[in-house]
């Protein structure tokens, strides 16, 4: 079969379609690839294991269900670090009014595994109903043990957290 020359008029509306469809994937496939990109640093671990153990307390210290918690927990167990994480953000929501302040030093590789740890000074600020200003809190060590998961969503997590009880040992209960 013999195909027929196409026309200047043929010609000019394959490269406006042409355009127009570089033109939407231009447009559309930016967002949509930035939304994939952020979704997938969303979950994925931290690049050593004291960088996963900071993010923990980081995100288990601050206000509200922080999202960010997800990326800083191992999937073995999971629910139960949810757990945990809620036990703790409770105790110090009942008792502490104001706010938490979370320093970390002195850290260490404590096995070739991933268990770090670190001297974590948890410093909660109390407000009276009198409006007196009070400051509890002290300095202890907590263990990390993590794990560096592979895949997408790979990198270093947590997988438990040895620590002392906060009743007790950083606020009064």
């Amino acid at each position: 079969m013999i195909e027929m020359p196409l026309t200047a008029r043929q010609w000019r509306r394959r490269a406006a379609v042409t355009a127009a469809v570089a033109f939407a994937v231009a447009c559309i496939g930016a967002p949509v690839r930035q939304a994939v990109t952020r979704a997938l640093d969303a979950g994925r671990g931290e690049k050593t294991p004291a960088a996963a153990a900071e993010a923990y307390l980081l995100a288990v210290f601050q206000p509200d269900d922080n999202p960010d918690i997800n990326r800083c927990l191992c999937g073995d167990n999971r629910d139960e670090l949810f757990r945990q994480v809620r036990d703790l953000r409770r105790q110090v929501e009942s008792r502490v009014t104001f706010g938490v302040r979370v320093e970390t030093t002195n850290w260490h590789t404590d096995d070739s595994d991933g268990t770090v740890s670190a001297m974590v000074d948890l410093r909660f600020t109390e407000v009276g109903s009198t409006g007196s200003v009070t400051f509890t809190g002290a300095t202890h060590r907590w263990r990390f043990h993590t794990t560096e998961e592979g895949g997408v969503s790979g990198g270093w997590k947590v997988c438990r957290v040895d620590a002392p009880p906060l009743c007790g040992t950083y606020l009064r209960c």
